[in-house]
């Protein structure tokens, strides 16, 4: 290890150590009723994880969403990290990326059927949706696992296949939120980002690792990615591209390169996750497009980042570009650990609630 790195690691643990004990109080208060957990007359379900971002937190919900719509009358709540407003703001055909947040943005684009509200306070959001939601039965929460005041009747908790949680620190030695042993609270476990092809004994021996407790059952998703899409929603494969820009505002941009490094050359232009496009990043995505030197390129980003570089005040700087997002979608491995798939087992666990 680089002695810098080791020295920092040194300084840092201790914070650490000072950070989980801190956590580790709050979350006993709540376990104790000393602080209020709150449970609501509809049925809730949470996604969230242990760590800092990563995780695949969105394409899940996605994932739940239509898996369970043909079934409840859906309403997603979520925090809308980085958006412009603040309180209960509910979608509608106003509504921007930069109102609500980027991933409520892109699951209330994609799902109209279904009602999309941000709000710092989960609590308030979902008496504001069931005033201003008549019929719905069924409240989806995204990144709501530290967010203790509220108690889903179900909660699910993503671990990243590359970086599980067993083998995790505490931040800011790691990227832990708390200590190994929250994952005690959830319902169900995914293990997420797996690769396409994976073994009953490498099921096996994470399911070991992660020690789950009795009724919490362990299930391993994947990514499918599928074709580029630009903004006339024309499509084009990855195969037939010399070159590609990657443009990335999320917290894991490695699994995406992986893909694009398949069939083709790539250069990653990064940014912070949930990063909000200026004047200033777009002609740097520009600039660095201009400087690859061949004429079969494209510039290739994430459906999340998509929906805030397509603003108004960007589409004419970028309506000339061959600026194309990747969908993604989330499949699931047959488990070692259940029969029963992993969308059924949360039909039964909302229906026991």
């Amino acid at each position: 290890m680089n002695p810098y790195i080791k020295i920092t690691a040194y300084l840092l643990y201790p914070i650490s150590i000072m950070y989980a004990v801190v956590v580790a109080i709050r979350n006993k208060a709540f376990d104790c009723g000393i602080l209020r957990s709150q449970k609501h007359n509809i049925a809730t379900i949470g996604v969230g994880n242990l760590s800092v971002g990563g995780t695949g937190k969105t394409p899940h919900v996605e994932y739940l969403v239509q898996q369970l719509q043909h079934k409840y009358n859906i309403a997603l709540l979520s925090r809308g990290y980085k958006r412009t407003t603040k309180g209960f703001v509910q979608a509608s055909p106003h509504t921007t990326a930069q109102n609500i947040g980027d991933e409520p943005y892109q699951m209330y684009s994609k799902f109209r059927n279904i009602h999309v509200a941000v709000c710092e306070k989960r609590n308030t959001g979902v008496e504001m949706l069931q005033k201003q939601c008549k019929g719905i039965d069924l409240v989806l929460m995204d990144d709501v696992y530290q967010h203790r005041h509220i108690k889903p009747d179900v909660m699910v908790l993503l671990t990243d296949y590359s970086n599980p949680f067993y083998t995790d620190k505490v931040m800011p030695f790691g990227t832990l939120r708390e200590a190994r042993g929250g994952y005690k609270r959830a319902s169900v476990i995914v293990v997420s980002k797996c690769p396409q092809t994976m073994s009953t004994e490498q099921q096996q021996h994470i399911i070991q690792k992660i020690k789950p407790m009795p009724w919490q059952k362990v299930y391993f998703s994947y990514l499918e990615y599928g074709q580029p899409t630009n903004i006339e929603g024309s499509t084009t494969t990855l195969q037939h591209i010399q070159h590609i820009l990657v443009v990335a505002g999320i917290a894991n941009p490695k699994p995406l390169m992986k893909k694009v490094q398949e069939t083709s050359k790539a250069t990653l232009c990064q940014y912070p996750d949930h990063h909000n496009f200026d004047t200033n990043d777009i002609d740097n995505i520009k600039k660095q497009f201009e400087e690859i030197d061949t004429d079969n390129k494209i510039i290739l980003t994430t459906e999340k980042d998509f929906v805030r570089i397509k603003t108004s005040e960007h589409i004419e700087a970028i309506k000339h570009l061959p600026i194309y997002y990747i969908p993604i979608q989330i499949k699931f491995h047959p488990t070692a650990d259940t029969d029963i798939p992993f969308a059924q087992h949360i039909e039964k666990l909302i229906e026991a609630r």
